[in-house]
């Protein structure tokens, strides 16, 4: 039976952990689209700024969802609280080598979505609004804008509520994959022998 559970438990933590499969993309953008859907990203994320603006990004987010969870008695005794905060805010230096490594694909890759999204024609006007002082304007403040109070506090309730829910479906599939291993004692055998568990 404990098996069984942490097999289980091994199947809930995917839910929480793995947002999609990864693709296999066939894309090619044609060079033209992608050399102005790469001269939009040196405008909107600079390269001077971009590491740390990114930083900033997820950091925010993380500090709303945890937010959203560290709720309660226990976030309310004062060592437990500030072990959490601690940890906020060991975050952006924890995210930073993650962050460097993957910047320049996430960069890239946005990108090639820009040019899967838009056409050349359309590109080009992005392109003419980013380098005016508006356009820098706007896409320096939309990543700060996550920071806004307001955007914080629905931030907040729409994490607390993902949060319940993903508890919700962790509970059914443990209780679907502990069923399943029941009834096809073969499976659990297989995996034994894989070495899982």
């Amino acid at each position: 039976m404990k098996f069984l559970k942490t097999l289980a438990l091994g199947a809930g933590a995917l839910l929480l952990t793995t947002p999609a499969l990864a693709q296999t993309d066939t894309y090619t953008p044609p060079a033209d689209e992608l050399a102005e859907a790469m001269a939009i990203m040196e405008v909107v994320f600079p390269p001077d700024t971009r590491e740390q603006a990114m930083i900033d990004t997820a950091t925010t987010m993380g500090n709303q969802m945890a937010g959203s969870f560290m709720t309660g008695p226990i976030f309310e005794e004062p060592g437990i609280k500030a072990i959490m905060d601690d940890f906020l805010a060991s975050l952006p230096e924890v995210m930073r080598p993650m962050i460097v490594k993957h910047l320049p694909s996430m960069i890239k890759s946005t990108a090639i979505a820009y040019t899967r999204e838009f056409t050349l024609s359309e590109l080009q006007d992005i392109r003419a609004f980013a380098t005016t002082p508006s356009g820098q304007r706007y896409f320096s403040s939309a990543q700060g804008l996550l920071a806004d109070p307001a955007v914080a506090a629905a931030n907040e309730a729409f994490f607390s509520d993902v949060n319940a829910a993903q508890q919700v479906e962790v509970e059914k599939i443990q209780a679907k994959v502990v069923d399943y291993l029941q009834k096809n004692p073969e499976v659990i055998e297989r995996l034994q022998a894989a070495g899982v568990g």
